[in-house]
């Protein structure tokens, strides 16, 4: 991931998606908040999810996607242990024998992606930035998957069905 040396409130000033003095707004708002400038534009309703995406792409060098629950390749996920999948700032969503595509919704947060690169083994990681929404959706839908399979392996009464 290469990083441009532009700010985020650069690259959407000189796109005219927010006007300098809405920049400064948000960045007053960012040094008392302690928040991510692309977390305070949108709560101030600034720029739309989408927007911070692309731009965040651009500036970080990375692919991007919009992300849910039914383009992730569960079979992949399979692959890694569940410790591994607790990580809430990166998820796998896809696999083959080369690589892993990992979501993930920070693109500064470099160590979310150390436990499943160590995980991968010799397989290269490939780094999708995604909105924090989006990955929050498909973690969801990871861990109701999980409980289920828990569940279908009890009967009524805890018991485990396999003893």
């Amino acid at each position: 991931m290469g990083r441009s040396a532009r700010r985020l409130g650069e690259f959407l000033v000189e796109r005219q998606l927010i006007t300098p003095a809405q920049l400064e707004h948000a960045l007053q708002q960012q040094r008392s908040g302690g928040e991510f400038l692309g977390a305070v534009l949108l709560r101030m309703r600034l720029i739309q999810p989408e927007v911070l995406l692309r731009t965040l792409a651009e500036q970080f060098g990375m692919a991007h996607e919009r992300l849910r629950p039914e383009q992730v390749d569960w079979g992949a996920v399979g692959q890694f242990r569940a410790s591994t999948l607790s990580s809430e700032n990166a998820f796998p969503i896809r696999a083959d024998a080369e690589s892993v595509t990992v979501a993930i919704a920070n693109p500064l947060d470099a160590g979310a992606l150390s436990a499943i690169e160590k995980a991968a083994g010799f397989r290269t990681v490939k780094p999708v930035l995604v909105l924090e929404e989006d990955l929050y959706r498909v973690q969801q839908a990871y861990r109701q998957r999980s409980l289920r399979k828990i569940a279908s392996h009890l009967d009524p009464h805890g018991s485990d069905q396999t003893s």
